[in-house]
């Protein structure tokens, strides 16, 4: 009879206290304070993580083993011997996965949060401009998507003036009305299907925009 699932437990409460604690910040001192605990605790994230990690690749090793007895087991012994350890162990590896990514989620939240508050005034002025680079660069991007989004839309319009007109061998235009509203049709599905990529990769960008701005914003309120 399989064990009942050995507990591995956080308590968040260090974690939300840090957080919350994060939200006051306002001088260098405080900052250095906080860092050196908010250290310990993506220390004690990371062996937790680690440790369940552990834990699964012993119950995949166990399953492996399990499977393999099964497998040399008779038909009828098969049919008769259930599977309450291999769903025991499954739903055990599957409790350490979930567990894992949620480790590693608040980790990454304590990690960012330290990466982006500077205790000194060095710090400050590297990362604040560490970050006014960056937002240069995604600028630059910006623009050319811009210039990108421009000339498809340029030329969507100069096929959709010039739509149902044609020209015979002997040089003489003719225009079918008919002819050119379908091709306006087709015009705007390839100019929509075009566009499309550029104007969420647009998107992505000012979004990623407003986050430097308020990570510079919070860098530089420090004293």
């Amino acid at each position: 009879m399989p064990q009942p699932i050995p507990p591995l437990s956080y308590d968040i409460k260090n974690f939300q206290a840090l957080m919350l604690e994060y939200e006051g910040l306002l001088t260098f001192a405080n900052v250095e304070s906080w860092d050196q605990r908010a250290n310990i605790e993506v220390k004690k994230l990371v062996d937790l993580i680690e440790e369940s990690n552990k834990r699964k690749d012993g119950a995949l090793q166990k399953l492996e083993q399990v499977n393999k007895e099964r497998a040399e087991k008779n038909i009828v012994n098969r049919l008769f011997s259930g599977k309450s350890q291999e769903n025991y162990l499954t739903q055990l590896i599957q409790q350490h996965d979930n567990y894992r990514t949620s480790l590693e989620h608040l980790a990454s939240q304590l990690q960012e949060a330290i990466d982006y508050t500077p205790n000194s005034l060095t710090e400050q002025k590297s990362l604040v401009k560490e970050l006014k680079l960056q937002r240069k660069e995604i600028q630059v991007k910006k623009r050319e998507i811009a210039a990108t989004l421009k000339a498809i839309r340029t030329g969507a319009r100069t096929k959709s003036a010039n739509a149902g007109i044609s020209k015979s061998i002997f040089s003489v235009y003719t225009y079918d009305p008919k002819l050119a509203a379908a091709q306006r049709r087709g015009i705007r599905f390839q100019r929509e299907a075009a566009l499309h990529p550029h104007e969420d990769e647009k998107a992505a960008i000012e979004r990623q925009l407003m986050q430097i701005d308020r990570d510079i914003y919070w860098a530089e309120k420090f004293k």
